[in-house]
């Protein structure tokens, strides 16, 4: 819940444990179906990061006839963790992954503190990219 409240957005223990339950409910069924993999990385028994990727199927476009996406999601460092390695170590087994799976798109969300991370890694912003939010009646 962190990424949504540094962009300001307040969630309410309600709507959070909300959004907690809908988030576990389906990275379980994506998971099961194998269309969701994570990634942890541990120290003395502790998880200190975590990322995934799932799969997603979106048009062909000219630079990749495929279907098959990947999102990144799910990435979080534990604070004393950061700047070591960790975001980059999961990022990389997600980029194997996918090419290893011929996945030519990963797509992600990123927080300002995870920009650099990303570009560094060869992400870059796409300023084409629009969304709606449809809100409920």
């Amino acid at each position: 819940m962190e990424i949504w409240e540094k962009k300001g957005d307040y969630l309410d223990p309600k709507r959070s444990n909300e959004i907690e339950r809908a988030y576990i409910a389906k990275l379980e069924i994506e998971m099961k179906n194998g269309n969701c993999i994570a990634w942890v990385i541990e120290d003395k028994e502790s998880v200190v990061a975590s990322g995934a990727v799932t799969f997603i199927s979106l048009v062909p476009n000219p630079s990749d006839l495929s279907s098959k996406v990947a999102y990144l999601h799910s990435m979080y460092t534990e604070k004393s963790y950061r700047n070591k390695k960790c975001a980059q170590q999961i990022i990389q087994k997600a980029i194997g992954l996918c090419a290893s799976q011929g996945v030519k798109r990963i797509m992600l969300n990123a927080s300002d503190a995870g920009q650099p991370v990303y570009q560094k890694i060869g992400f870059r912003s796409a300023p084409d990219t629009m969304r709606l939010f449809i809100a409920q009646v």
